[in-house]
């Protein structure tokens, strides 16, 4: 029998498109989470609140994110690596800490086995840190603690803190869990990253990166060059935390959750205007490393809009590097084709062009190695205009050759970004030391 509180969030659910068997299916993971924070509240009350200092201050039990798992065991996947460390066994989650939760949060797990016959093949490996920060210690032993269908487990309090869990794989069936969470809140939800993307797009509208705002103060020119760094990193948060973790899930994910198509629209529509933003400022910068002269920027562009550029964008090349191995994986072959990652239109684009089309149409390439290397170009040759490096009114010779070796000079530093030139800088004086 359903309470009045279920059958409100099942008629909310079914209101936001979810199907019955979906619902359905919410509503019984919602029952559990309730389930088991009732019961860690209980057992921190009873247990580990006598025993803290001051007494009774114990983390939260209050779950508010339900991660649910499916595991093969190691006959159905047969590439799984061997746990090094202690020699437990083919491992299916390797160690680790569970990340983004509030301090002290406790964390409650609950595992069911499918078509196993051996009761205690699956387990759980738990090892103490040094400090909860350092390495492994060497002084306590790991555990590996056998798991039995309809297991439930916990981590109270700062266990999490201070130790780190691995998943051993059985060696028949399937491996469901749920496991249960204090994530903090804030950051990470839709309403955190729609406000996050609006303003940054109201500030954008505001500078305009316009003439203006280029050949304004100094102070007004560096706050440009703060946003422009924040809108490029956001650009980054979306596109990895947002956009592609949704399309690696693959449309079987994306039909079962329709409440989340209007959000991940807005998402692209939002990535897409910043990136036309971002483009209006790669072409006045080109402009501007060819013509000190331009009526749209003038040489009171600091290089510093250029490192935004260069360090940003190579940040996201990198990042794109990884997600590009990870959907090589091979275990994308073994599953569903609707279970795979589906392509994102707004940032898998097929066709070659050059960079000069990518940027007419408004847009960067997937590619992002040649931009990079371009706007180091520009930099370089910004910077010798912007310091006079076309000396050529000399009177002599000696002085013509003198002006051309500092304008290499002046073109070979100007390439590299302020916190590059740092590090040079830095490993040079080192040397000096040695010699």
């Amino acid at each position: 029998m359903q309470s009045k509180e279920q059958k409100r969030v099942g008629s909310t659910l079914h209101k936001l498109g979810y199907s019955e068997k979906t619902t359905s299916a919410l509503l019984a993971m919602g029952r559990a989470n309730a389930y088991l924070t009732e019961r860690s509240n209980t057992m921190l009350k009873k247990f580990v609140a006598p025993n803290v200092q001051p007494p009774g201050l114990v983390g939260s039990a209050e779950y508010n994110l339900t991660l649910v798992n499916k595991m093969a065991s190691t006959t159905m996947k047969r590439d799984l690596k061997n746990e090094m460390a202690y020699n437990m066994g083919k491992i299916s989650v390797g160690w680790h800490r569970d990340s983004g939760l509030k301090d002290f949060s406790s964390i409650a797990v609950y595992q069911t086995l499918k078509d196993t016959a051996t009761a205690n093949s699956w387990g759980v490996a738990i090892r103490a840190m040094d400090g909860g920060t350092g390495g492994p210690l060497a002084s306590v032993p790991a555990l590996l603690v056998p798991l039995p269908s309809g297991s439930l487990y916990y981590m109270f309090d700062d266990f999490n803190h201070n130790h780190e869990h691995a998943v051993i794989a059985g060696s028949d069936g399937v491996r469901y869990s749920s496991t249960h969470r204090v994530a903090r809140e804030g950051a990470g939800t839709w309403q955190y990253i729609r406000d996050k993307t609006k303003q940054v797009l109201d500030a954008s509208t505001k500078f305009n990166s316009s003439e203006k705002t280029c050949q304004a103060s100094k102070k007004t020119f560096e706050k440009f060059v703060a946003h422009v760094r924040l809108q490029q990193l956001l650009m980054n948060e979306v596109e990895f935390e947002w956009l592609r973790q949704w399309y690696v899930q693959g449309s079987k994910h994306a039909s079962l959750h329709p409440y989340w198509h209007q959000p991940i629209e807005v998402l692209c529509d939002s990535y897409s205007n910043m990136e036309q933003r971002s483009v209006d400022l790669l072409v006045r910068m080109k402009r501007a490393s060819h013509d000190n002269k331009t009526e749209t920027f003038n040489t009171e562009l600091s290089e510093d809009l250029f490192d935004v550029f260069i360090e940003t964008l190579t940040e996201r090349s990198n990042q794109r590097s990884g997600w590009t191995a990870r959907y090589r994986d091979p275990i994308f072959g073994e599953i569903p084709a609707d279970e795979r990652p589906f392509p994102c239109p707004l940032l898998d684009r097929t066709g070659d062009m050059t960079l000069d089309e990518s940027l007419k149409k408004g847009q960067m390439p997937e590619d992002l190695e040649n931009v990079i290397a371009k706007l180091r170009e520009w930099r370089s040759a910004f910077v010798v205009l912007k310091e006079g490096g076309d000396e050529q009114n000399t009177d002599s010779a000696r002085n013509d050759t003198i002006a051309k070796s500092k304008k290499r000079k002046k073109s070979s530093k100007g390439s590299l970004t302020r916190k590059e030139q740092k590090r040079v800088a830095s490993n040079w004086q080192q040397l000096k030391a040695k010699i």
